[in-house]
């Protein structure tokens, strides 16, 4: 008897739904871009026990008339293409026309749809068609499932707990809510109101209803555009920032997604400014022309490719580094006695309909924020160590000096002790001659020297045949960093020279760190690599702690610091100066109440 046959379609939508419908979220999300799609301008989500027991979305779109009501449970049944031509030109978030028949097949679902004249409902049960008739119905579409996985208990075996798969719903609406801030969004899970947004069109108001108000104070604006690219959006400054990647959100065309190279062209212009395990918040949409970007390359549509990867992950790594260069970004030491009365107001920067937004849109920490922003109506700025420079040619060389501090003692080996009128300065030894270093060797590479000089002794490099593999066919790219790789035995180099500028640095280190980036990157991307060059250089050749100087010494570190384009931060993120000013001091010593 033949081994292949035509499956029924409750078995084909069941398929389908492992692909779809991988968890409650899912679900959520497929419904919710239904009802964007729909023109909603208000959506509300109810959720009960992680979207194990119930999952209802209401909208107030388009509706549906009977017919379509009827038709959208079919497999491939779409409003949204019609042909090829289409399928390359996507502007809706909701297209292949599975998602409503694959989650019918995991659970029970009831369809109640009204263009505003006559109210339809439908249910399915597990798949299978039960009921249809009429309702009476506002203009909208309200769907609600339950039961969802319940005959499928392999699925359900897999599930994580309530909390897990509420925090990813949650995760879900907070993005939506970013890509659409003029869509109102409500989130209620156990009949308790968790989310909330007015849909009033602003960004920033949505980002303070994620992250509380002061962080939403502490974004930057960000505008960037080429030919094919227009970006628009917010980051953080760098004293606000998280452990991971996540809170890095690009959308494209208002659909949420993780494109790698756009994430890393964030976090790598931040890299010169938070440490290794810090990471900005961002959120930034891209509009781009349908036909350069391809939306269909995940089930789940949360990957994108683009066809000019390239010059975006240029346009947002210089617009952002562009954008981070133009903020004073000096640590100062405050406590909370002397920050209300020595940081200057700035409410212009944001407003925020506080007295309009629903309490419940926040939690009880950003309560106290809300309060104390509106009983001070204060936003605090730091103050500049030094004025806006020029670009500088080299650190070392004696160019004036914009704010001069004085030299005064060294402690422990390890810090610096400055002085002049506006207070006192304490500063990380190592830390500012990593910066010093780092902006040398960064004017090096911009203007790469490939004068080599000959090691005395050749460097001996061997890898497993499979490295040795990619190495042969990456290697051009360390030659742009100055590392010639020759071929010695089997699956071995020889380097025997490296540029004259690189000087004080252990050569080995150096470069089976530049080889090890190489091999593990996904992608080659020059520039990382060779920020990665400069810091590694930057580092081996700075100060360490308990190195003891002279006050000459003492005041060149000082002197060289306050040449750097961004004497705030060692390459790795962390502060090379702190400023204390003479108010502060008073206040500390209690010499001013």
């Amino acid at each position: 008897m033949p081994k292949i046959r035509q499956l029924d379609d409750i078995l084909s939508n069941k398929i389908a739904a492992g692909e779809v419908v991988e968890r409650p979220s899912s679900v959520v999300k497929e419904l919710v871009e239904n009802s964007i799609d729909a023109s909603a301008s208000r959506i509300d989500i109810f959720i009960e026990d992680g979207g194990l027991q119930l999952i209802k979305v209401v909208d107030n779109g388009e509706g549906m008339e009977r017919t379509d009501a009827k038709m959208c449970f079919s497999r491939h049944a779409t409003s949204k293409i019609k042909d090829d031509h289409d399928l390359f030109n996507i502007m809706t978030l909701g297209f292949r026309g599975e998602a409503i028949p694959s989650i019918a097949s995991v659970s029970h679902f009831d369809l109640r749809t009204s263009t505003g004249q006559e109210g339809t409902f439908v249910t399915y049960e597990f798949g299978k068609y039960k009921n249809e008739g009429t309702c009476d119905l506002p203009r909208g579409t309200q769907m609600t499932v339950t039961k969802l996985f319940q005959n499928v208990p392999a699925r359900l075996k897999y599930l994580k707990s309530v909390n897990s798969e509420f925090a990813a719903i949650h995760q879900y609406v907070e993005r939506i809510a970013l890509a659409y801030p003029q869509i109102a969004i409500r989130l209620y899970h156990n009949d308790k109101a968790i989310f909330q947004t007015n849909g009033k069109g602003q960004l920033l108001e949505v980002i303070a209803s994620m992250y509380g108000i002061a962080t939403a104070k502490n974004m930057l604006p960000i505008h960037l555009a080429n030919d094919e690219f227009s970006i628009d959006g917010y980051i953080s400054k760098i004293d606000t920032s998280r452990a991971s990647k996540t809170n890095i959100i690009t959308l494209v065309n208002h659909r949420y997604v993780k494109n790698a190279m756009s994430i890393d062209a964030i976090n790598n212009a931040y890299r010169a400014y938070l440490a290794d395990n810090r990471y900005p918040i961002a959120v930034i949409n891209i509009e781009v022309d349908p036909y350069l970007v391809d939306v269909n390359v995940h089930p789940s549509k949360l990957e994108v490719r683009f066809s000019k990867e390239y010059e975006l992950r240029d346009l947002i790594f210089e617009g952002v580094s562009d954008t981070l260069k133009q903020v004073n970004l000096t640590y100062q030491v405050k406590n909370k006695e002397t920050e209300r009365e020595t940081f200057k107001p700035q409410l212009d920067q944001v407003t925020f309909d506080l007295e309009e937004t629903p309490p419940l849109v926040y939690q009880e920490p950003v309560q106290e924020v809300i309060k104390e922003v509106k009983e001070t109506s204060t936003l605090y700025q730091k103050q500049p160590i030094i004025e806006e420079s020029q670009p500088i040619e080299k650190p070392i060389q004696q160019k004036p000096i914009k704010e001069k501090i004085y030299a005064k003692t060294q402690i422990h080996g390890t810090y610096l002790i400055g002085e002049n009128e506006k207070g006192m300065y304490l500063v990380d030894q190592h830390a500012a001659q990593e910066r010093i270093n780092y902006e040398y060797y960064k004017e090096k590479f911009s203007h790469l020297d490939l004068t080599m000089q000959p090691l005395l002794v050749p460097l001996q490099l061997e890898y497993p045949m499979s490295e040795f593999l990619v190495l042969e066919e990456r290697k051009n790219v360390l030659e742009k960093v100055g590392i010639h790789l020759e071929v010695f035995g089997e699956h071995g180099y020889i380097v025997r020279s490296l540029p004259l500028w690189m000087k004080k640095i252990d050569e080995n280190i150096f470069v089976d760190e530049m080889v090890q980036e190489v091999l593990h990157k996904n992608y080659l991307d020059v520039v990382s690599l060779q920020e990665h060059a400069i810091a590694t250089l930057s580092c081996k050749a700075s100060l360490k702690a308990n190195t003891y100087l002279s006050p000459s010494d003492m005041q060149t570190i000082l002197d060289n610091l306050m040449r750097c384009d961004n004497p705030y931060v060692c390459p790795h993120g962390r502060p090379t100066v702190l400023f204390y000013s003479d108010y502060e001091l008073e206040k500390l010593f209690k010499r001013v109440v």
